[in-house]
């Protein structure tokens, strides 16, 4: 009853207030390269992660330990937001570990995002002390700048303006991580 004597507008903007709906392809706010970034960044991320929890075990550096647990931390939490926002906008809602698997077995996606290959992947994970450090840093230095790459590019041709703030957000912590990571480098 109450519906009805509000005017057509007003019911449109508190559905919208609301949350109510969903949006059309006709209304959505993302295009194909907000939603190739959240399928790729997605098992780039999870490749960070992996190696980062190979760290506690295996580093020698207290700072590289206290590094690959902030990038493991970090990059947890952004997966579950860039998944949130697939969910969110109707997308299939990619799994980390099987797109990770799929990527590994991609060589030339490997290099173009700046990923360690399975056999790098695996050698690290034999490493221990200064050894581990420098292979750490020697593939995480260049798996970030993979992670800029794509960051810069889905700013600049993606249309969503939550992953666009999302997207700025990664880009200024993979940036400082990077210059930490390059300091440690030229130190082990």
């Amino acid at each position: 009853m109450f519906l009805r004597k509000l005017s057509p507008l007003v019911v449109v903007l508190l559905a919208a207030l609301l949350g109510a709906g969903t949006a059309s392809a006709a209304t959505r706010a993302y295009n194909e390269a907000d939603a190739e970034f959240t399928r790729m960044m997605i098992p780039h991320h999870y490749q960070a992660i992996v190696m980062s929890e190979l760290a506690p075990d295996r580093a020698a550096d207290p700072e590289l330990k206290s590094l690959a647990d902030r990038i493991r931390t970090e990059q947890s939490l952004e997966i579950q937001m860039m998944r949130g926002w697939q969910g969110r906008n109707g997308l299939p809602v990619t799994d980390p570990e099987t797109a990770y698997q799929e990527v590994l077995d991609n060589p030339d996606m490997l290099e173009r995002m700046g990923m360690a290959t399975r056999e790098e992947m695996d050698r690290l994970a034999t490493l221990s002390g200064a050894e581990f450090d420098r292979m750490f840093l020697d593939l995480m230095i260049p798996h970030h700048d993979g992670a800029v790459a794509m960051l810069r590019d889905v700013i600049l041709n993606g249309s969503d303006q939550e992953l666009n703030q999302m997207s700025q957000d990664m880009m200024s912590t993979q940036k400082a991580q990077l210059a930490i990571m390059h300091d440690m480098r030229e130190a082990v």
